[in-house]
């Protein structure tokens, strides 16, 4: 996907903007608070929503403006033409509309899906880079950490899965840990084996236990049956104590009942109030009636008064009042273009002392190809003038470097070792080498001699003493059969025994030593041609440093050729800008004669002057239009004033200009003020009429209404109406009071028999009954009391042999406590499974897609490195760089600049690896601020040259390696 152009209706503090991006890699420079961060957030939001309220984002909605969104215009690879992305205000995301330009439209769903569903946090995890996440490889991180943020940008682009894993990793250590002894299973597995040994000890008086059981059973069923007996009993009295308390209800009832069976008086609803209202009503109307005669005698009066004025009058009149606004408006509107033309005379004078012309010269060619044409030349100037300076900046940047390899190459030189020094250096190294080793091997063929001899001696001692055995048994054999006189057996043995003793004492040998003795020989031989070395030669120098010194050399002296050859070059180059310089000055000075302009004017302020001469032929033509127009209202104003001038006078009115229209308005006011005089005395004369009109029939009703309530008594007074009204009053109280005993007994259970039953008992047979159930209830209760104590002895012999009833609550506890552990070991296997899952997806992505990406990633970052840094090699330890030396670097031994060079690196081959999902701009913001001025250029030429994607580059510091055609100064767009 490209951007092509911006649209912004109204976002933050830019509205109404539009900004053209047609270009591979554009530049949006701008100083701080130019509207930068807000572009890039215009083009998030736009893409995938307005920031919501847990996103804890601004959602820069403009406060001077009433449109909110805008418009993107981009270019998909599968889309034939443009298509027009449109967000505004509407839901919390916004509104979205997709333009093609075949006149289709589409919504959200189709924009989400073009996108493959990737949302905002990943599309600047992995697009996006800005100073502040670079920043973060340079925090105190342990090794780990940063080869963990380097793969992630390598592999993931994201760290929502490491977020999960720490989450899953601090949930599952609040759970369990192996050797942990705060986490809530550690803590319940603890206590339950603890409630297991407590269980186990007390278990041991079980068999006594469960007779004392038994006994309680029996002892309970048999206080149970006691007390269900009382508790009928206590029923029983709670009944008898009601009937005592309600007796004078019950009585009250029977009274009443007899009362209001009679029947009632047919007295009107509510007949007292109404025949006091109606009474009150015709008081009230007799005095109405007068009042309103009188007055309507007093109006008619008044009315013959008025004299009602002509309609044809008024309705002239107010033909002249309906032009005042248009009168009025011209003059105004002749009184502007008068004041306009003078203003805009003085500005042209103004503008013409601003381009150096004593007369207009319309003739002059100020079109847009002669501005267009002036602009160019004059950005062509710039930038030959910023490439003169930077090119005199690096010949004295040359001059300098070739002065410096000159003191180096003769500090070097002075350094130097000779060859017969070095030669000697490495035939000492070589013996020193070959002694070590030498020692080193007769160190080991002495200990394996030395173990050899001992197990020869010992075998030779062993073969020795069993000889020397034979051969006095042979010696005592032979001297015993001598005295016995068997001298030829005798004589035999003692010579066998004394010839083995004789060959055994010829057969010792001295140890062989000559091969040690030439070992120890051929040392002390080396050790002395060492000597000889150190002390015939100085060898206090490290072979290394001589042969740095002399690689040192040569490299210095191939800088000190390519840089002599590069000044020459800065020289041929310098002299063409010059000679560029000097041709762009003469043509801007043939363009300020063909203008007429002051040839001492600046040459950048000519697109000014060219804009000046525009405003000035604008002017000119605005004045003549003013001119035409004033003519216009001038006869228009004077054909009005002849028109109504000969009719005022019939009214008595002098025309004036400045008070024509006042003095009709206050004929007219006259005129409406009588008319509507007349025109309110008759309504009020009408109205009085009809009221005492409706007085009338209201006194009418009013006496029908009283003799009805009169005759529905059949009362011939008032005094008999009231004396009947007291008697439905005293009856209706009567029903009341009997419908409330009524109920009040209902809801106590007295049924109508148990009413007239206990309306004929008196009290006193109520409290005998009473007393009788209270002696019985006294009798159970000492029986339930010595139940209970055999019972209280039992249950204290059972709490003993339960340990203070711990039994059963131990055995509670520990199925509540293994029913838990249960619910948290299946939480812990859940997390812990959903862990395995979130490491294997990982472990996948990183081996199918991480070798890719580190290959693609080596090309880039050896290129971006001018080859400093060869490879990039990933192994079971992580991320490790090699030098062009050879040498393995750790990234934490990088410096600042290369270790984000390595991220840049890891995240443009990401980009490159994810290119068959998304195809997606690039937006960078000011994240090579710690670059220096070759890396900065480095990294720009691989953007511009190498990267396929769009590139939008904001920053506040201007590269102006970047043609102006492809940079966007925000200072200039923003309103």
């Amino acid at each position: 996907m490209k951007i092509i152009g911006l649209d912004i209706y109204g976002y933050g503090k830019i509205t109404e903007t539009k900004f053209d991006t047609n270009k591979q890699l554009v530049q949006l420079f701008g100083e701080n608070e130019a509207g930068k961060s807000t572009m890039q957030s215009f083009i998030h939001s736009i893409l995938f929503g307005f920031p919501t309220r847990k996103e804890q984002e601004p959602r820069r909605e403009p406060r001077m403006h009433n449109l909110y969104g805008g418009k993107i215009t981009v270019e998909f690879p599968d889309e034939p033409g443009t298509v027009e992305i449109e967000r505004i205000k509407g839901k919390v995301q916004g509104d979205v509309k997709i333009y093609f330009e075949d006149g289709t439209v589409r919504g959200e769903e189709w924009l989400i899906k073009k996108l493959n569903f990737i949302d905002k946090r990943t599309y600047r995890s992995i697009f996006s880079f800005d100073v502040l996440g670079l920043q973060d490889i340079h925090k105190n991180m342990t090794e780990d950490k940063l080869q963990e943020y380097l793969l992630r940008a390598g592999a993931l682009g994201s760290h929502e899965y490491d977020e999960m894993l720490s989450a899953i990793d601090s949930e599952l250590g609040t759970i369990y840990k192996k050797n942990g002894s705060k986490p809530e299973l550690n803590k319940e597995i603890a206590e339950m084996s603890e409630l297991n040994d407590k269980i186990r000890a007390l278990e041991q008086v079980e068999e006594r236990y469960d007779t004392l059981t038994n006994e309680r059973v029996k002892s309970e069923e048999a206080l149970n049956f006691t007390k269900d007996g009382l508790h009928q009993l206590e029923s029983i009295r709670k009944q008898k104590m009601k009937e005592v308390v309600y007796h004078k209800d019950i009585k009250e009832w029977k009274n009443l009942e007899s009362q209001v069976n009679i029947e009632p008086i047919n007295f009107p609803e509510k007949g007292i109030e109404r025949y006091e209202k109606m009474k009150h009503q015709l008081q009230q109307s007799d005095q109405d009636i007068a009042l309103r005669t009188e007055k309507l005698k007093v109006l008619e009066k008044e009315l013959a008064g008025i004299k009602k004025p002509d309609g044809e009058k008024i309705a002239h009149l107010e033909g002249i009042l309906k032009k005042e606004p248009e009168i009025k408006q011209k003059r105004m509107e002749h009184k502007r273009l008068a004041s306009e033309i003078a203003s805009n005379e003085e500005a042209i004078g103004l503008l013409m002392r601003d381009v150096g012309w004593s007369e207009e010269h319309h003739e002059v060619d100020d079109s847009n190809i002669v501005k267009e044409s002036v602009q160019s030349l004059l950005s062509k100037l710039d930038e030959v003038a910023l490439e003169e300076q930077f090119l005199v900046r690096e010949f004295d940047q040359v001059k300098s470097d070739i002065s410096h390899y000159d003191k180096e190459l003769a500090q070097l030189e002075a350094d130097q070792i000779s060859e017969t020094r070095i030669r000697k250096k490495q035939e000492l190294m070589d013996k020193e080498f070959e002694l070590k080793e030498k020692e080193k091997m007769f160190s080991l063929i002495e200990k394996d001699y030395e173990r050899e001899k001992r197990k020869r001696n010992r075998s030779s001692r062993m073969q020795q003493m069993l000889i020397i055995g034979v051969g006095i048994i042979a010696l005592l054999v032979g001297i015993f059969y001598l005295v016995g006189s068997e001298w030829v057996i005798g004589s035999a043995s003692a010579v066998a025994g004394a010839l083995i003793l004789l060959l055994l004492t010829l057969n010792r040998e001295k140890p062989d030593e000559s091969l040690k003795e030439d070992y120890q020989k051929e040392v002390a031989e080396l050790q002395e041609a060492i000597e000889t070395i150190n002390r015939n030669h100085n060898m206090e120098f490290e072979l290394s440093t001589a042969r740095e010194l002399k690689m040192d050399l040569k490299e210095l002296k191939a800088k000190r050729i390519s840089t002599h050859v590069r000044l020459e070059e800065l020289k041929e180059t310098l002299s063409n800008k010059e000679a560029l310089h000097d041709s762009l000055n003469t043509d801007l000075s043939k363009m300020k004669a063909d203008l007429k302009i002051d040839m001492d004017m600046e040459n950048k302020s000519m697109p000014d002057a060219i804009h000046t001469i525009r405003e000035i032929k604008q002017k000119r033509n605005q004045i003549n239009r003013y001119q035409v127009e004033m003519d216009n209202l001038t006869r228009e104003l004077q054909e009005f004033k002849s028109s109504v001038k000969e009719d005022l006078m019939h009214y008595g009115i002098h025309y004036d200009d400045a008070s024509v229209f006042h003095d009709v308005k206050n004929a007219a006011s006259d005129m409406y003020k009588d008319e509507a005089d007349h025109t309110r005395l008759n309504d009020q004369i009408t109205l009085l009429q009809n009221e005492n009109k409706v007085l009338q029939d209201s006194v009418k009703e009013a006496h029908y209404e009283i003799n009805s309530l009169f005759d529905q008594v059949l009362a011939e007074d008032e005094e008999t109406y009231y004396y009947y009204a007291r008697k439905d009053d005293e009856h209706r109280r009567n029903v009341r009071r009997y419908n409330e005993l009524d109920e009040k007994l209902g809801e106590e259970h007295f049924d109508y028999d148990a009413r007239n039953a206990l309306a004929d008992i008196l009290m006193s047979e109520l409290r005998e009954e009473e007393e009788d159930i209270v002696e019985q209830i006294e009798a159970l209760n000492d029986k339930v009391h010595v139940e209970q104590k055999t019972l209280a002895e039992l249950n204290s012999e059972i709490a003993m042999m339960e340990s203070d009833g711990k039994l059963s609550e131990l055995h509670h506890l520990y199925e509540m406590k293994k029913s838990y552990i249960q619910n948290i070991s299946r939480d812990y296997m859940s997390l812990n499974y959903i862990r395995i899952l979130i490491e294997a997806h990982i472990r996948k992505i990183k081996d199918e897609r991480l070798p890719v990406v580190i290959e693609e990633a080596r090309t880039i970052f050896q290129k971006i490195t001018n080859g400093r840094y060869i490879n990039i090699i990933y192994d079971d330890d992580g991320v490790k760089v090699r030098h062009d030396n050879g040498q393995l670097f750790h990234p934490l031994e990088l410096s600042q600049s290369t270790k984000e060079m390595l991220y840049i690196s890891l995240r443009l081959s990401l980009i490159k690896a994810l290119k068959g999902y998304y195809k997606l701009p690039l937006i960078i913001d000011d994240a090579f601020v710690h670059f220096d001025k070759e890396r900065k250029k480095i990294i720009m030429d691989y953007l511009r040259n190498e990267v396929q994607d769009q590139v939008l580059y904001f920053t506040c510091n201007l590269d102006n390696s970047i043609p102006t055609s492809q940079t966007i100064k925000l200072k200039e767009k923003v309103k």
